[in-house]
């Protein structure tokens, strides 16, 4: 009979005990004992037939974000989004945010769809998870900004996509998706690309459909973000375009292989524009928004610069031999979201460090002495603003609840309220770390840790304002206001409690 034999080991030792079993013999395998977890799957009852989302594990990353406090703008056919007019919200974007949009082609600040693509693209981005309805989008918690450009034809012109694409920059949206494309360069639309570029959006767009070798424009400039179309098999797509200037590539459908083959989401039904329907398409413009769902997902845990996104981005893509047909890679969600929680640790610590300096100079001053934070200070400090967020790095991801303490703690409230919840503002306050301190300050060592907790969640907090949070619409957790308000709050929180220190040394 096999037998399972489980032993518990010093984890200073783990290597060594681990190298010793391998050696022996006697032992069959030796491996550490991780722990599983229960994988989190939507109830969209339709969300099995996406195997583009399961091909760029977007329900692994939703444990970790689902895009809240990121605007983007789809400037395409306009969206199926509002009940106005003669216009209609299709079913599986009930629930979802969306921005002030605007049509272009009137001039009216209504980006309804009459044709179907753009609502459909929307839906890869943000479709209603996890509501019992229908289908699944990548980064479900983001806010969309529809802007209608193109005619109930599909078609539209420079002028109104370059006009949409200066609208979106200056109106706070941090990602913008272009499913769209032409055989012809314009100056016009380029210096629009790299004006929201500088303003820190980045723009994605598909490479067309015409199976070239080269890109269409939009994505062929230098300010955009060209996506290529994989099918079910991870292949290129027999349609897809390709060439020097793709830089990823991700799921486009290939219906081939039959309507299972292609991207499937809820939109208006082409053959009468009156009802809705699920259905399933293909081409780049299907790929492009599973990046720009990405990159939501990216952005909302703090990496603000559009370069920077496209690096996490493409070093996590799952690499292929072919660059010019899939740049750096097939997009993987979740491999994003990890590499992003990684490189925002080092910016929450390092304004961590710079406030704890603050709080301890400003209460030092007030008393007229030096103060010295103890160990402790610091520990808690790290839990508050970064947590142990180079845990994977260190290869102890297999560690318990390795996910929550990489993690600043105000992100908490992820595993304890829902990802649906995040920005919770009980946990993104300074509500806990006051509470924290009236229970628990009696002693001086207490004090040290709740002043490095204290000190940790403010820089999360102003972290979040300046680069994470800050343009989300209309949710106070995730209000720059309030986010520095209570940083502002923890920082001075903070010093009272070292002062209260200072003044029981005298």
């Amino acid at each position: 009979m096999d037998r399972i034999e489980v032993a518990r080991v010093d984890p200073g030792r783990v290597t060594e005990v681990l190298e010793a079993l391998r050696g022996d013999p006697r032992v069959e395998q030796a491996e550490p004992n991780h722990v599983y977890h229960a994988l989190y799957e939507p109830n969209d009852p339709r969300f099995k037939e996406q195997w583009h989302l399961q091909k760029i594990r977007a329900s692994d990353a939703w444990d970790v974000t689902i895009g809240k406090g990121v605007t983007v703008a789809v400037i395409d056919t306009g969206v199926a989004y509002e009940k106005h007019r003669d216009f209609f919200q299709v079913e599986d974007l009930a629930g979802c945010s969306f921005a002030k949009g605007f049509n272009f082609l009137t001039s009216d600040p209504h980006g309804n769809d009459d044709h179907g693509h753009g609502t459909h693209v929307a839906g890869t981005i943000a479709q209603a998870t996890n509501n019992k309805i229908g289908v699944a989008g990548v980064a479900y918690g983001c806010t969309i900004m529809p802007l209608k450009v193109l005619s109930s034809q599909g078609s539209g012109t420079v002028a109104h996509i370059a006009q949409a694409i200066r609208y979106a920059a200056d109106n706070n949206a941090k990602v913008i998706n272009m499913s769209l494309g032409g055989p012809f360069p314009s100056r016009v639309m380029e210096q629009a690309c790299t004006y929201a570029k500088s303003k820190g959006v980045l723009i994605v767009c598909a490479a067309g459909n015409e199976r070239r070798d080269r890109v269409s424009y939009p994505a062929a400039y230098e300010a955009c973000v060209a996506v290529s179309a994989t099918g079910p098999t991870d292949e290129l797509a027999f349609y897809s375009n390709y060439g020097d200037k793709v830089a990823i590539a991700a799921p486009g459908g290939d219906k081939r292989f039959g309507e299972a083959g292609g991207v499937l989401q809820n939109s208006i039904n082409p053959a009468d524009r009156t009802q809705q329907g699920y259905f399933s398409w293909q081409g780049t413009s299907m790929a492009a928004p599973h990046v720009a769902g990405a990159a939501a997902l990216v952005m909302s845990l703090g990496v603000a610069k559009p370069d920077k996104v496209l690096q996490i981005l493409q070093s996590s893509a799952r690499k292929k031999d072919d660059k010019r047909r899939f740049g750096a890679g097939i997009l993987d969600c979740y491999a994003a979201v990890k590499k992003a929680k990684s490189a925002c640790g080092w910016w929450r610590l390092a304004l961590a460090l710079v406030m704890a300096f603050l709080a301890v100079r400003w209460a030092g001053s007030s008393v007229r002495r030096p103060l010295w934070p103890s160990a402790g200070f610091f520990v808690c400090l790290v839990i508050g603003s970064s947590g142990l967020f180079f845990l994977p790095q260190l290869g102890l991801s297999w560690l318990p609840l390795s996910d929550t303490l990489s993690t600043g703690f105000p992100q908490w409230d992820v595993a304890c309220l829902g990802v649906e919840r995040h920005a919770s503002p009980v946990f993104y306050s300074v509500a806990i770390p006051l509470v924290l301190a009236i229970l628990f300050m009696g002693s001086a060592w207490r004090r040290q840790l709740l002043a490095g907790f204290s000190v940790g969640v403010g820089a999360h907090l102003a972290h979040a304002a300046l680069f994470a949070l800050g343009d989300a619409q209309g949710s106070l957790g995730q209000n720059v206001i309030w986010l520095l308000a209570n940083s502002a709050l923890c920082l001075l929180l903070g010093r009272v409690l070292l002062k209260s220190l200072a003044r029981d040394a005298r």
